[in-house]
């Protein structure tokens, strides 16, 4: 080789060493605009106290908006999605009137979101939020092409710190859901709805946590909606498990089914191991830093824990178990179920290997395991810029290193194939709670077909987590890896009536309706 050779093979191997390698999620905070929308809204509000992270379609163009709470505050913050992940702020018009005794519409709803939902079932995403502590306050989205638009039907001003949707009474329409009675007498609230958007009677059930609201899957597979309840707030462990009958009576399975009362959390719920049932992940342990413990079910509602389903899990500390929450879908689109989790300044990212089994991906994907979440912050995740993979929001340190800000995480790890699903139910329940869906490998007779994802559609919301991004009817995520099509089962509840789809192909968003 002669020296000017390999004075040239010399630089590139320096430069190459030089050259930090790709990471797989990118922070893009300045990049999406979401960092100026931070700062402008901070300039508006000195004092505001952000809390709370929602990925919203609240204009019902189908891109995801960005909505951050405030606590106490004059207004939250927002801003509107071009659709290709770049945010821009909306201006919060802070002259009119708001807050829990305001009537005034606004442009987006103030305060924390508690649960988004099309409460009323006109195409449009409400907003259940909370100005203060104590103070909940629905707003119904009225928002047009040209402007954004909230105003109070005064239905549902219900203050909680976790809640769902689930049609509780077979009646085939959504109920509410959500703590009640405080520590003296902590119970879960049932509103039955009428349909409408409002929910004239309710039910109390007594021996829930103070500050826990349920999370409602058919945990024991005979067809009823039972509910898995964590203690929030600033209180000791506890989780429940209370199974229905079908006829709005609830028996405390949490013994037999295998897990200890005061032992810790119940963070979220999906089938980790492809075999048509729903397992638990849970924080755990008796006292500081806590353990991830995931549970695998049999089938009937009883569970064992797998001490080595998570590889790397002993470097994680989680330092409390109450906050925070956790879901299953795939980010690297790899057909393998993965799990976000966060809690009180942890945000943990596990990647699924199959059979069950996860390893830690924050290092290897570029995350942090910590985050600035705490009681009323957290993070969130969407496909922001509809490439056909999922972005993650976290809370994080201010632009100053003392206020609250936001990390924006994109999503770049090699391309794979992928299906998102909506199931559209009935009038009454078109968001499709508790309907089941099965994604299958295409081409195969019958349900002898390869299971590749089971999920029932559970729409929950804690303080500091969203279980899913939101829009007005539900959608769900799922990876196909190399797989160009599937096929597709949905078991609407709770008719029973199942709407097959056969190979659907990968990369597309399809409707199932129940009506068809």
């Amino acid at each position: 080789m002669s020296p000017s050779c390999a004075l040239w093979a010399c630089l590139c191997t320096h430069l190459l060493a030089a050259t930090p390698p790709a990471r797989p999620f990118t922070n893009v905070t300045q990049e999406s605009g979401v960092g100026a929308v931070v700062s402008a809204h901070f300039q508006n509000s000195p004092k505001w106290w952000m809390s709370g992270i929602d990925l919203v379609d609240l204009d019902g163009d189908g891109d995801l908006d960005l909505h951050l709470g405030s606590h106490g505050g004059p207004s939250a913050a927002a801003a509107f999605n071009d659709g290709k992940g770049r945010f821009t702020y909306a201006d919060p018009k802070l002259t009119i009137p708001r807050g829990v005794r305001a009537n005034d519409a606004i442009p987006y709803p103030g305060g924390e979101i508690r649960l988004a939902f099309d409460f009323d079932e006109d195409g449009r995403v409400d907003i259940l939020a909370s100005w203060h502590d104590g103070g909940g306050v629905l707003y119904r989205n009225e928002c047009t092409p040209d402007a954004w638009s909230f105003t109070r039907p005064r239905t549902l001003d219900h203050f909680n710190r976790a809640c769902a949707m689930a049609d509780m009474d077979r009646d085939g329409i959504a109920d509410y859901l959500a703590d009640e009675g405080g520590r003296a007498n902590p119970q879960i609230a049932i509103y039955f709805g009428k349909g409408d958007g409002s929910f004239p009677r309710k039910q109390l059930i007594p021996g829930s946590y103070e500050e826990g609201g349920p999370v409602c899957v058919d945990i024991d597979g005979d067809g009823d909606l039972d509910m898995l309840v964590a203690r929030r707030g600033y209180h000791p462990p506890g989780r429940r498990i209370f199974l229905s009958d079908g006829k709005l009576s609830f028996t405390n399975a949490t013994k037999e089914a295998g897990l200890t009362e005061e032992g810790g959390s119940i963070h979220g719920v999906g089938d980790f191991d492809a075999d048509g049932d729903l397992d638990l992940i849970c924080v755990e342990g008796e006292k500081a830093p806590f353990k991830l413990v995931i549970y695998f079910n049999d089938g009937k509602g009883r569970f064992t824990p797998k001490p080595d389903a998570i590889a790397g899990a002993e470097k994680l500390k989680p330092y409390n178990t109450n906050w925070g929450g956790a879901v299953t879908t795939d980010f690297d689109n790899d057909g393998l179920p993965d799990i976000l989790v966060n809690g009180r300044y942890f945000l943990y990212l596990l990647r699924g290997t199959g059979g069950g089994k996860f390893e830690v991906a924050n290092d290897a994907w570029g995350l942090p395991t910590g985050a600035w979440s705490a009681v009323d912050e957290g993070l969130c995740f969407g496909d922001i810029d509809a490439d056909g993979d999922l972005d993650i929001l976290a809370c994080a340190k201010g632009a100053e290193g003392r206020e609250k800000g936001i990390d924006v995480f994109r999503n770049d790890l090699p391309k794979q194939h992928w299906l998102r699903v909506r199931p559209i139910g009935k009038k009454g329940n078109r968001s499709a709670a508790g309907a089941k869906i099965r994604v299958y490998e295409a081409g195969g007779p019958g349900d002898p077909r390869k299971l590749l994802w089971f999920e029932q559609v559970a729409i929950w919301g804690r303080q500091s987590f969203h279980s899913y991004y939101a829009a007005a009817v539900a959608e769900r995520h799922f990876g196909l890896g190399a797989r160009e099509a599937a096929d597709l089962a949905v078991e609407f509840y709770p008719s029973g009536k199942r709407v097959e789809a056969k190979a659907v192909k990968a990369d597309s968003t399809t409707d199932v309706r129940e009506e068809e």
